[in-house]
Formats: C-alpha cells, sequence, structure tokens
C-alpha cells in the first residue's frame, strides 16, 4: 500500500499498539491475551500486537519494524487492510515492549528534528543524550562512522515527522540497558522473572555493539528536547522491579519537562507483573482496573 492510500470512508476505531516482552527472545501473546481483550472491550478499542523481529536480529530491527507498523497506522496505509482508520492510538508495552514503546517516541522525534534526514553522526547522537561520554561512540571522527535512525524512509516522504502516540502505558519497561548496578537492581538480582544475568544476556545480545546510552536503545538517556515531546504517560512498576530505579528517574525526567506522566508502584511483585492478573493476584488485578480506567480516560480526550 503506498504512501499515498486513499483513506476517506473509512470508519475511525481507537486503537491500542501492544509492545510484549520477552527479552527480546521471545513474544508473550499468550500471556497477555486475557486483560488485551479486557482493555479491548472495556474501551471499545482494536489491539494490535506487532511480532516485532527476535534475536539473532539486533537493534535496532525490532524498533525499525515497530516504527514502520506504526507508521502504516498513523499514515492510513493499513487502512484497506484493517478495514477502519485508526484515530487515537495508545501505545502499550511490558519490559523490553515498554523499551520499545518509549523508543517509538524517541525515534518519531529525532525524525522530526532531521527533517527528511534517516542518518545520524555520532556526533548528532551526542548532542541528543542527555550525558555524553566520548567512549560511547564507534568511532572517533563523524566522517568514518555513522548511526542509523530505525527505518528506511526513502519511500515515505509524507509520513515524516508524525506526531507521537496519544498516551502510553508502560509497565516495567527496560528503559536503561546500561548494566549500571542501580540500588533496585541489587536488590532484585533475583527477581523470578528478571534476574541479574538475564539482563547482561538481553542487553548483550540485543545492542550488538551499539552505543549503550544510544536515545533509542536506552530512552532513558534521551535529550530533554526529544523527551519534552513525549504524550501523557503511565508507568506501573513494583517496589521489586529490578528496573524500579530507571522508571522512577524516567518519570521523574518526563515530569520535568512538562510531561504529564504518572508512576504507579505496586508493593511485592515481580517484573513484568500485568499477565498475573488472571492468576487471581489481587495487587495485579487492582493495577488492570486502573489499567481500563486510564486507556478510557485518554480515549474519551
Amino acid at each position: 500500500i503506498g504512501a499515498d492510500a486513499d483513506v476517506k470512508g473509512f470508519l475511525k476505531r481507537n486503537l491500542i499498539l501492544h509492545l510484549t516482552g520477552g527479552g527480546f527472545f521471545a513474544h508473550t501473546i499468550a500471556g497477555d491475551l486475557p486483560y488485551l481483550l479486557d482493555w479491548s472491550a472495556t474501551c471499545n478499542a482494536v489491539v494490535i500486537i506487532p511480532e516485532y523481529a527476535l534475536f539473532p536480529h539486533k537493534f535496532p530491527a525490532s524498533i525499525t519494524e515497530v516504527t514502520q507498523i506504526y507508521r502504516a497506522l498513523r499514515c492510513g496505509q493499513a487502512a484497506t487492510v484493517l478495514g477502519f482508520q485508526p484515530d487515537r492510538i495508545i501505545v502499550s508495552g511490558e519490559s523490553v515492549g515498554g523499551n520499545l514503546a518509549a523508543a517509538l517516541c524517541v525515534t518519531l522525534t529525532m525524525e522530526h528534528e532531521e527533517g527528511q534526514s534517516t542518518e545520524l553522526t555520532s556526533g548528532r547522537i551526542a548532542e541528543m543524550v542527555s550525558d555524553r561520554e566520548d567512549t560511547l561512540f564507534y568511532g572517533e571522527t563523524e566522517e568514518t562512522n555513522t548511526l542509523i535512525i530505525p527505518g528506511d524512509f526513502s519511500s515515505e516522504r509524507r509520513c515524516m515527522g508524525l506526531k507521537t502516540p496519544d498516551a502510553l502505558m508502560l509497565c516495567c519497561p527496560a528503559l536503561n540497558l546500561s548494566l549500571d548496578p542501580t540500588p533496585s537492581r541489587i536488590d532484585g538480582a533475583n527477581d523470578p522473572i528478571l534476574p541479574s544475568a538475564l539482563i547482561s544476556t538481553i542487553s548483550n545480545s540485543y545492542l550488538g555493539g551499539c552505543p549503550v546510552r544510544h536515545p533509542v536503545a536506552s530512552p532513558l538517556f534521551a535529550s530533554e528536547s526529544i523527551l519534552r515531546k513525549f504524550p501523557p504517560t503511565l508507568i506501573f512498576t513494583s517496589s521489586d522491579d529490578p528496573f524500579l530505579d530507571d522508571a522512577v528517574a524516567f518519570n521523574g525526567r518526563l515530569r520535568s519537562v512538562g510531561v504529564k506522566s504518572q508512576l504507579r508502584a505496586v508493593h511485592n511483585l515481580p517484573h513484568a507483573f500485568w499477565g498475573l492478573s488472571t492468576c487471581g493476584v489481587p495487587e495485579a488485578r487492582q493495577v488492570q482496573k486502573e489499567c481500563s480506567q486510564w486507556l478510557a480516560k485518554m480515549f474519551a480526550q
């Protein structure tokens, strides 16, 4: 479907673009479906779950595919396939899916700032991260080493500078793929879902040599100018989640630049707990109730 697809006459539907967890090794669709069906019924929204690229594919394969899917939805390119035109789009993501959801907003903002350029030199990336470290980049000069913003957009100029999603809803997002020993990572080293050794495996396998502070790989390190463009955001985390400190820091950075961001911390649940609502866990069931209410509120705006 070309970029000039005619979307007139298609019914508009609200849409949830859900990005699963799974450490870039698997998709957790089966475990996510029960609560996704609840969200869909409560909000009368269509849920789309893309099966983005997994290992052995490395960065930026996954975010490239997610960005292309979002672009097709937002530009109307998918309307003739879906049978409807997306109206409001909320992106949700758990664990590494939360990484991709935030990275999508970073990517769209970088595209807008770069105009029609899709290539970033190491020097340009330095301007987009919040704390430059000279050792983070592939090479020493801009002329010899470059990094690419995810996606090949040469045939889709009309969709450059797309608006970000209407809202983000994240659970235990992996916003920082560095191996920094934050207090929550130390306390959560034996998390039953995400022990410290698995964090290292995920980071090393996914990054494949990419600078760990690349703002698309680790959205926590995006500059204020990028974070300022984020939509309303709701972040769920747990007191026991290894990524708790990163979620708190990201929420604080968003709020400091005027983004309507909220953080909800639940006690005594492991990493990536959204699916535990179907197991009868009271705290997880309450979280799902809050999710449905917040989604309905965002779609009504």
